[in-house]
């Protein structure tokens, strides 16, 4: 998923070089989504290496905002526990 990546990106030491055909994907998604900059080979080039610059702000934002919801069970999730059953 790219933002499990994002956020593998996110502790790495950057700029790096990602030679993985898949994770270049999952840069392709980031990337267009702005969340990080990077240079990203052409679709049909027979090398397919990407150099990842940086983790963008909004990039940074959402992988707060994304564990804060982790983190954070849904108010209505809260009160189920405490209804009473009637079985």
């Amino acid at each position: 998923m790219p933002m499990e990546y994002l956020r593998e990106l996110e502790r790495d030491a950057l700029p790096l070089v990602e030679l993985d055909a898949v994770n270049i994907d999952k840069l392709r998604v980031l990337h267009a989504a702005g969340m990080v900059e990077v240079q990203l080979p052409s679709v049909d080039s027979p090398c397919q290496k990407a150099q990842v610059l940086y983790v963008t702000g909004l990039g940074c934002a959402t992988l707060r905002a994304h564990g804060a919801r982790l983190r954070i069970p849904h108010r209505g999730e809260a009160y189920r526990d405490l209804e009473t059953s009637y079985d």
